[in-house]
């Protein structure tokens, strides 16, 4: 394959050996990948590698409870560092402590190991994205993807060939070279690398000459290439990874949503009310939408996305009808996010002017799932859009508690009406 740029792809993973256990783990069979892993461990005990590739397969199933890499694709605008926060199973670190003890055994005895050198840098990597991805812990993330730089770069003197070494020096150009300007700056004053156009040919580097590491950096390539609006780049890299690891959707899907029409929402344009009737006054008040994004296919209807708000935003201008709502009926604390997952879309989005259609999906309330459909109305101009719909949600019914007492009765529906805004992405002709 071709990647960007013109290099040459390097070989696809064998089914032999740790090249298995990677094919496993980019398959989403994750237990399976940690009894090849293990099994290889057994075999040659002195190896680095393996109990360094056995903590990959955690971080990577841990990636993949929290959505991590399905949100970069699909979600343009959301930044690595955003999403909830996880916890990587303790093997994790148990791996990575006994990787790093081997490859010093194994450096003090040669210090030009590039095996031993490669582990320690996929160690420090590991453990960046561990406490930046999972655990949120950007400053302790930062200073082990300086060590995994510098230790990536002192093989890359010993055998510049040594193409998974170029990922630990592309991620760090990438993902900070994402942060603002100023940001960016002060990374720099810190001694790290926050190049985002260098990253991206360090990663285009090990997806040439890689091994272990080249699918993962063809993700990241096909990620970048998406966020900068670039679906024909993309595409051949989504094609190969598809074919490659058959059993993990994630790349299928993204391949399929370069034919789609991708809306993204803002939500400094979007204002979301409710209306709650109740005995001798009607209750008005808002929520505050968080992100938002929508996919569909013209051809077939199909729907993707997600739109989540605030379920804590909750306000009526009341601070104990408030408090009432927050702590009794929505129960914020336990279910903070109120999220529409779309599945259909069913009407003709015009390319200009006024649309009616049909989105049908699954809202997420109070922990449990409903499924509605949303007339909405909706005018285009450009690559801009305005929409608005309106629901009318029977909370009650649906299991949440009803507010009324003996004196005051309220409705047990609650009717929201949502104007929203933002950027509309059609397929490429």
């Amino acid at each position: 394959m071709l990647l960007a740029g013109g290099a040459l792809a390097a070989p696809a993973l064998s089914t032999t050996g740790l090249d298995l256990g990677y094919r496993q783990l980019y398959n989403l069979q994750f237990e399976a990948a940690h009894q090849t892993f293990r099994a290889w461990g057994a075999q040659h005990p002195e190896d680095p590698l393996a109990p360094a590739s056995d903590a990959a397969d955690y971080l990577f199933a841990e990636m993949h409870r929290l959505r991590i890499l399905q949100t970069q694709f699909f979600t343009r605008d959301q930044s690595f560092f955003d999403g909830p926060k996880g916890a990587t199973d303790p093997g994790f670190e148990r791996d990575l402590s006994e990787s790093e003890r081997l490859a010093a055994k194994a450096l003090a005895a040669a210090p030009g190991d590039v095996n031993a050198l490669y582990s320690q840098a996929l160690c420090h990597g590991l453990r960046a994205d561990d406490l930046g991805l999972i655990e949120k812990r950007y400053l302790a993330s930062l200073g082990e993807m300086k060590k995994g730089r510098a230790t990536a770069e002192h093989l890359l003197t010993l055998d510049p060939r040594y193409g998974d070494a170029y990922l630990a020096i592309g991620i760090e150009n990438y993902v900070l070279g994402l942060r603002s300007a100023p940001v960016r700056w002060l990374l720099r004053l810190d001694g790290a690398a926050a190049d985002k156009a260098a990253g991206i040919e360090q990663l285009r580097r090990t997806a040439a000459q890689g091994h272990y590491l080249q699918p993962y950096a063809e993700i990241l390539l096909a990620i970048a290439a998406l966020r900068d609006h670039e679906p024909e780049t993309a595409r051949p890299l989504l094609a190969v990874l598809a074919s490659e690891f058959p059993l993990n959707p994630l790349y299928a899907r993204a391949l399929a949503q370069l034919d789609e029409v991708a809306a993204t929402f803002d939500p400094a344009r979007t204002k979301i009310h409710f209306t709650l009737g109740a005995f001798l006054h009607t209750v008005h008040g808002s929520f505050r939408l968080e992100r938002g994004s929508l996919q569909f296919d013209p051809a077939t209807g199909g729907a993707s996305g997600a739109i989540e708000i605030s379920a804590a935003s909750g306000q009526s201008g009341n601070r104990d009808r408030d408090r009432d709502m927050q702590s009794k009926v929505l129960e914020s604390s336990a279910y903070p996010e109120i999220e529409f997952t779309p599945a259909h879309l069913a009407g003709t989005l015009a390319h200009s002017g006024a649309s009616a259609l049909m989105l049908g999906g699954t809202l997420r309330l109070h922990g449990t799932d409903h499924e509605v459909t949303l007339p909405l109305k909706v005018s285009v101009s450009g690559s801009t859009f305005q929409a608005t719909t309106e629901v009318e949600i029977p909370y009650v019914a649906w299991g949440m508690k009803d507010p009324s007492n003996a004196i005051l009765r309220v409705s047990k529906t609650v009717k929201l009406e949502i104007e929203t805004a933002g950027t509309l992405t059609w397929p490429k002709a």
